[in-house]
């Protein structure tokens, strides 16, 4: 009786979690803080478009009840404080915390908790921004919306210090999603074993040996690797042992999967060069189970949300969808740190909307907040049929002296199809050798992008053979 007692402690803690997390998230949001640089309060505006549309849509039907995946983030805190000997795995996605990073973490942590795989392990999704900073990504708060998933239940980087308490003390492994290096911002964390890894950018062949899985595939997104390594077997398993019944996760994990997969394909578009058959086959497999209607519908929901950038400044929008690295430099042989953001919209849009002024300032106060060698900014946006489809555009801010020339030898990147555009120069940023380019190959992505940098600062590449 004691024992069952001890057992069931967790989950009663969970569940008072819960309903603390659900009555607390019905609070008018005028009482929570605002984030630091948002072109409006976010207390003063509604939720986008596509979130209210969604909400009254049959297609997308809100249930006010507690899910299985909130059952599942509810329970992980009371066990943390209850149970003080337990092994952590944390499962975190890249530092950019894109739709696809943080659904890859969340259903990664879900399936290894539901699979027994690690018997008394607590199982966690780690979100690599700030809690606030959710608030800038409108695709992943309409996905988690329309999933019935409280974010308030979710772990950000605000929960650092609790983790890195638990690496000082050796209890924490960690499991890492649409990333195969440790990130700067989780140098913390760096001691800590990686018993895994699912990814689908270049393999770093840092945990070939020692990761399991260690699966790393060139796909259009993280969450195919997902859907196929745990999905089937876990739903197999599950039927099995209920019968012959669908378990009753798989709609919600399912939902949060297939969107992911198509908004990182393009709606699984061929001609955007991103979408891998095992794209194609896990969406193929994945849809059956949402109970929706449209693919596509449900790609144009996500996409109208993710194009949303209004309430945002242009500073906003550097520190969206950010990634950093450092790399020793091979002439000087100094650390040069590097900053890459992915920004949705073209440079006119902006120098209309904020002045190229204000867009040049933005773009050195984010460098020099960061502490970066070089900054680039990646812009994009679909123009549609007749209006010059899916163009690319790349801003090269070279902030010190490390970083000198670094905008022409980008230039001779053949395969960027780099031309020069004094869209958005001023007489200061010319000077300090900012330049700003339309990129004509439209498929290349910061995931293309990033490499070709790297060598020109580690290897010495001639651009010609790049």
């Amino acid at each position: 009786m004691a024992a069952m007692q001890k057992n069931s402690l967790p989950l009663f803690l969970a569940t008072v979690v819960l309903v603390v997390a659900l009555v607390t998230s019905s609070v008018s949001s005028s009482s929570l803080p605002q984030a630091p640089f948002i072109r409006q309060p976010l207390s003063t505006i509604d939720t986008s478009t596509a979130v209210s549309e969604a909400v009254s849509s049959n297609d997308y039907i809100y249930h006010f009840s507690p899910t299985i995946m909130d059952t599942f983030l509810a329970s992980i805190r009371p066990r943390l404080d209850s149970e003080e000997h337990s092994h952590v795995i944390v499962v975190t996605g890249n530092e950019s915390a894109d739709m696809d990073s943080i659904v890859s973490a969340l259903t990664t942590s879900f399936f290894l908790t539901n699979s027994h795989a690690y018997p008394g392990a607590i199982v966690l999704p780690f979100i690599n921004i700030p809690k606030i900073d959710l608030a800038l990504r409108s695709d992943v708060e309409f996905v988690l919306e329309t999933n019935h998933i409280n974010s308030d239940l979710l772990f950000f980087r605000d929960d650092l210090p609790i983790l890195e308490k638990l690496v000082a003390k050796g209890r924490l492994s960690l499991f890492l999603v649409d990333h195969n290096e440790i990130m700067g911002s989780m140098a913390s964390l760096s001691r800590a074993n990686v018993m895994g890894v699912l990814d689908h950018h270049a393999d770093g062949g840092l945990y070939r040996a020692t990761a399991s899985p260690c699966r790393i595939e060139m796909v259009g997104s993280c969450s195919s690797l997902v859907a196929d390594h745990f999905f089937k077997v876990q739903m197999k398993r599950d039927q099995e042992q209920n019968g012959g019944q669908q378990p009753s996760w798989v709609q919600q994990v399912a939902r949060l999967l297939l969107g992911p997969i198509l908004i990182d394909t393009q709606d699984l578009n061929p001609e955007m060069k991103k979408v891998k058959p095992l794209d194609l086959a896990m969406a193929k497999f994945l849809f059956p189970y949402t109970g929706w209607e449209s693919m596509g519908n449900l790609f144009r929901r996500i996409d109208n949300a993710r194009k949303d950038t209004s309430r945002l400044s242009f500073y906003d929008l550097l520190r969206k969808d950010y990634k950093e690295w450092t790399v020793l430099h091979h002439k000087s042989k100094e650390d040069v740190k590097v900053g890459i953001s992915s920004v949705i919209g073209l440079m006119d849009k902006y120098a209309k909307r904020d002045t190229k002024e204000v867009m040049q300032k933005a773009i050195q106060q984010w460098a020099i907040n960061r502490a970066l060698d070089v900054s680039m900014v990646l812009l994009s946006d679909d123009l549609g049929e007749g209006n010059g489809g899916y163009q690319r555009q790349i801003i090269v801010n070279p902030v010190t002296k490390k970083a000198h020339g670094i905008a022409e030898q980008m230039e001779g990147i053949t395969q960027l199809q780099l031309e020069r555009t004094t869209i958005i120069d001023t007489e200061d940023s010319v000077n300090r050798g900012v330049r700003a380019y339309f990129q004509h190959n439209s498929t290349c992505s910061r995931k293309q992008v990033w490499p070709w940098v790297e060598k020109l600062l580690t290897e010495s590449p001639q651009p010609s053979n790049l």
